[in-house]
């Protein structure tokens, strides 16, 4: 990431179990300031969602028999968030009706192609693109790294919308969700479920199921009505008892598809 002007590596640990959790940090980076590790602290801090307590959503989960064994099952886990504003929009684009391996196969390419190359040792690690890489290409050159010319159009024109009006994540925190979705929305390729996306990705808003996901809505009716569909009154009504967390559980449920897939243990 970007600290203090400079481009660090942050390699973050966690050492103790659940409960009582410690993390160790380790910054690598030529002569980090005070200000660096400040920045760097602050980071972590939103991107971990280190202040965000979970009490409330266990306590909510023991009451939930289907909820319950889910959330105790990934104990701890937390919903990262995107570090900037750019990369929430970027990563909602490229993920628009893709598989997980191709979506990130993708925003691999752009970071190697559009980012700052960063030495690692052995292997380079290129830094995700800020908006100013991108506004600078045409829609023709961001399709280079396999997206569609609709997602490239829209990649390069969120990119400039952000630099011409000098727009950062900060901007949108201070919005709640139904301004800060109208806001979203406004930008090419952005609809209803990226929107929402970005409020739980980008922003961190836990009570935000996106509920236009379509891979999500087949998880849920596996989940809870195998073999049959849940209704969209009984959507809204899973919604309701979720209350404040039903990101978290979108959360949850992304992670137990996955491990369904056998891409974690």
């Amino acid at each position: 990431m970007t600290l203090d002007s400079q481009t660090v590596l942050v390699s973050v640990e966690q050492m103790t179990p659940p409960a009582q959790p410690e993390l160790e940090v380790t910054l690598v980076c030529e002569n980090p300031s005070h200000k660096t590790l400040l920045e760097a602290e602050s980071a972590l801090v939103r991107i971990l969602g280190l202040n965000i307590g979970l009490g409330g959503f266990y306590s909510m989960a023991e009451a939930d028999a289907d909820l319950g064994p889910l959330a105790e099952r990934f104990r701890g886990v937390k919903p990262t968030r995107f570090p900037t504003l750019f990369e929430s929009i970027a990563n909602a684009i490229v993920f628009q009706q893709l598989s997980l391996n191709s979506a990130v196969s993708i925003l691999n390419r752009l970071a190697e192609t559009h980012g700052v190359p960063f030495d690692c040792g052995e292997n380079a690690c290129p830094v995700f693109p800020d908006a100013r890489s991108l506004a600078r290409l045409q829609a023709e050159q961001a399709k280079a790294v396999g997206v569609s010319a609709n997602k490239a159009r829209a990649l390069v024109e969120g990119a400039r919308i952000i630099i011409e009006r000098n727009l950062s994540i900060d901007d949108f925190e201070k919005m709640d969700n139904e301004l800060a979705f109208a806001e979203l929305v406004k930008f090419r390729g952005i609809g209803r479920w990226s929107a929402d996306y970005i409020l739980l990705r980008g922003l961190g808003r836990l009570d935000v199921f996106p509920r236009g996901d379509v891979g999500a809505r087949a998880g849920l009716n596996r989940w809870l009505r195998p073999g049959d569909k849940l209704s969209d009154s009984e959507l809204e009504d899973r919604m309701s008892r979720w209350r404040g967390y039903a990101g978290l559980a979108y959360f949850h449920l992304l992670l137990r598809g996955l491990e369904e897939k056998g891409l974690i243990a």
